[in-house]
């Protein structure tokens, strides 16, 4: 299993994101930016509102172009609301 990074991977949401959901989809066409993992492979993604909070940590295990399939709340971060714009973001946390 290895954590993967990827330099300077930034973008937006491309539509609401509700409590709850498995995936994600970023803006069209920057979904390359972000590392293609294959199990049991992952990568870390930061969400933050475009106001500054709410701030979510998720795990994404898996990449199909644009759509990101992860799992929501990791390092005691809260399931939250984003909106389409916000922040999607690879960072080391």
């Amino acid at each position: 299993m290895a954590i993967l990074f990827t330099n300077n991977a930034a973008t937006t949401l491309a539509s609401s994101l509700a409590i709850g959901a498995t995936s994600l989809t970023v803006a069209s066409g920057t979904g390359s930016l972000f590392p293609n993992p294959t199990a049991p492979d992952y990568f870390i993604i930061t969400l933050v509102g475009v106001s500054g909070t709410p701030i979510e940590i998720v795990k994404c295990t898996a990449r199909s172009g644009d759509t990101l399939t992860i799992v929501r709340a990791q390092e005691g971060t809260t399931d939250s609301a984003f909106s389409g714009g916000d922040k999607v973001e690879l960072r080391i946390t």
